[in-house]
């Protein structure tokens, strides 16, 4: 079968949603994605999503946004989301599909790829530094959900 990576069109989004449902359930993530097709579908200006496929059908996704970083002077990927179907891992699909999605954000100016890796997922953590990324300890991560979000633009 040949193995063809192109953008996401909006036949592709229920696919893309299971996807990432299948990514929560995979790593044990306790939040359920509240992701739609018609929400993925609706930001599509904000988020660049490149699908590889065969004759089966998707194998997987990698869903990215540009981004910015004042310490380096410079435009980025930040990976939201890299998933590949159970049965087509280990096959080179999450290479592929980083390096187009690499390939379509130099294109934009990105010169550097920022990614998250749910802290049970080591098999993930492992791929990438395989790929050169660096695990970085010092920096933390902080949410604040909408509720926060909606109390902090309220507060005096």
């Amino acid at each position: 079968m040949t193995l063809i990576i192109r953008p996401m069109r909006e036949d592709d989004a229920p696919n893309v949603v299971a996807m990432v449902h299948g990514l929560a359930r995979d790593t044990g993530s306790d939040v359920v994605p509240k992701l739609t097709p018609e929400s993925l579908i609706a930001a599509r200006d904000l988020i660049d999503v490149t699908i590889a496929e065969d004759d089966g059908g998707i194998l997987g996704a990698c869903l990215m946004l540009l981004t910015y970083s004042t310490w380096r002077d410079a435009k980025g990927l930040y990976v939201v989301d890299l998933f590949i179907d159970g049965k087509a891992r280990n096959r080179g699909i999450g290479l592929k599909l980083l390096r187009e999605a690499g390939r379509r954000g130099r294109a934009k100016g990105a010169r550097f790829i920022k990614l998250e890796v749910y802290h049970t997922n080591e098999g993930a953590a492992r791929f990438y530094e395989r790929l050169g990324f660096v695990r970085n300890d010092k920096d933390r991560l902080f949410v604040l959900e909408e509720n926060r979000v909606t109390a902090l633009l309220s507060a005096e």
